[in-house]
C-alpha cells in the first residue's frame, strides 16, 4: 500500500492527498487511503480555502471525479460522477489511451441513460443536478453572462466566489469528427486546469495512461490520526508486556 502525501488540511473537507499515477492506479491508491477522487466543487473550495497558504490548484490542475460522455451527432453531456470512477472502466480507459484511442463502449446505451437523467434533472436547481447537457459540441466559454447555469451545476455553491477569483472558464471537448467516427459512447474524464491556466475544464485529454495529478479527500475520521497511531502502538506494547508476564508466570509454576 502506498501512503499518499497530505498536501493540506481543509476545514469542511478533510485531508487533501495527491497521487501522481495513471487513473486506474490513482483510484486504487485513493481507496487504499480511504479517500475519494476530488469533485470539481471540492477542488474549487480547496483552492479558495488555501489561497495564500498551500495554494492548492495555483500551479497544478487535477483529474476530477466528473466526466464527459459523447455520442455520434449528439449534444455533449457531463456527469458529475463519471463512470470512469469504476475500476474496471478506468482500467479500460487507461488501456485505450495507451493505444492512442479514447474509451468507447459497444453502443450508445450509456449515453442514452445519461441523457434521460439529464432530462429529469432539468427541473432541479443547479445544486441538485447530477448530469447536464452542455450547450455546445465545440469549445465554449462560461462567463457571468453566458452559460452561468453550467458553472453553477459543476461548482455548486462555490461557483460565484470561484468565478470572482478566476474569471471566465473555457470547456474543451473532444473534436466532433473524432466523436462522429464511432457508434458507441465515448467516456472521458474532466481535467480541472490550474489557476495560472485559467482553470479550464478539459474533456479532450487522452492521457489517462500517463502519470498525472489527481487529488483526493480523506475525511477527517477516515484514517487514524497520529495520536491514534501512537495509542495503538502503546496498546500493542502493553499487550506484549502482559503476554510476557503470563509466560514468565507459567514457567515459574513448572
Amino acid at each position: 500500500m502506498v501512503n499518499l502525501n497530505v498536501i493540506a488540511r481543509v476545514e469542511g473537507l478533510g485531508e487533501i492527498v495527491e497521487s501522481y499515477e495513471d487513473l486506474y492506479t490513482q483510484l486504487r491508491q485513493l481507496r487504499q487511503n480511504r479517500a475519494r477522487l476530488i469533485t470539481p466543487r471540492d477542488e474549487a473550495f480547496a483552492r479558495l480555502s488555501t489561497r495564500g497558504t498551500e495554494d492548492i490548484g495555483k500551479s497544478y490542475g487535477t483529474r476530477t471525479s466528473s466526466g464527459f460522455e459523447y455520442a455520434q451527432g449528439q449534444p455533449l453531456i457531463l456527469r458529475l460522477e463519471s463512470r470512469l470512477n469504476d475500476l474496471k472502466l478506468a482500467r479500460l480507459a487507461v488501456e485505450a489511451n495507451r493505444a492512442g484511442k479514447y474509451l468507447s463502449t459497444e453502443s450508445a446505451k450509456e449515453y442514452r441513460e445519461s441523457l434521460r437523467q439529464a432530462e429529469k434533472d432539468e427541473n432541479k436547481s443547479p445544486a441538485e443536478r447530477s448530469v447536464i447537457v452542455l450547450p455546445s459540441r465545440d469549445k465554449f466559454t462560461i462567463t457571468d453572462k453566458e452559460h452561468w447555469e453550467v458553472l453553477k451545476t459543476i461548482l455548486k455553491d462555490q461557483a460565484e466566489q470561484y468565478f470572482n477569483l478566476n474569471g471566465p472558464i473555457t470547456v474543451y471537448p473532444i473534436p466532433k469528427d473524432v466523436v462522429d467516427a464511432q457508434n458507441g459512447t465515448i467516456l472521458n474524464y474532466m481535467w480541472f486546469s490550474n489557476l495560472d491556466n485559467r482553470s479550464d475544464f478539459n474533456g479532450n485529454s487522452g492521457d489517462l495512461n500517463i502519470d498525472s495529478r489527481a487529488r483526493g479527500i480523506v475525511q477527517m475520521s477516515g484514517r487514524p490520526s497520529l495520536i491514534e497511531n501512537i495509542y495503538s502502538q502503546i496498546y500493542q506494547i502493553d499487550n506484549l508486556f502482559l503476554a510476557y508476564k503470563k509466560a514468565r508466570k507459567g514457567k515459574s509454576k513448572d
